[in-house]
């Protein structure tokens, strides 16, 4: 149950903190904000629809109306300083080192090279001269 729990949850939870940390998905905390904002600009004037109001703030340099510290607040108008840390996670709860192997190299210079499966004969005849008939 447990282990089910944790392979669900884990790469989730993970994935958000990836996501607030390194990228601007924590702009989208800001959706009170923008609600509040439409809700301001409705009592003002009760004929401007959501969409017009993205469009207003989001779509064209609208001039300064007097709440450009409140405009600055909305998602994806700023930019926040994005940063990554990574930490390592370590799962294992015991660490158990490998006991030391012991290698014993012989005096010889090891070598790669073994022409045993050539045969002499094949050798000498690449290296003679042409013969004509």
């Amino acid at each position: 149950m447990l282990h089910k729990f944790v392979k669900m949850f884990l790469p989730r939870f993970l994935l958000i903190i990836y996501l607030f940390s390194a990228t601007e998905f924590n702009q989208l905390l800001k959706l009170p904000v923008l609600v509040m904002h439409f809700q301001e600009h409705q009592q003002k004037n009760p004929s401007i629809s959501f969409f017009q109001f993205i469009h207003h703030h989001y779509l064209v340099n609208h001039a300064d109306d007097g709440d450009a510290e409140r405009d600055n607040q909305l998602p994806f108008q700023s930019h926040d300083n994005c940063g990554s840390f990574q930490a390592p996670i370590y799962l294992f709860l015991t660490f158990s080192p490998l006991p030391p192997q012991v290698v014993i190299l012989s005096k010889e210079k090891p070598s790669f090279y073994s022409d045993s499966h050539l045969l002499s004969a094949h050798l000498n005849s690449i290296w003679q001269p042409p013969q004509f008939v």
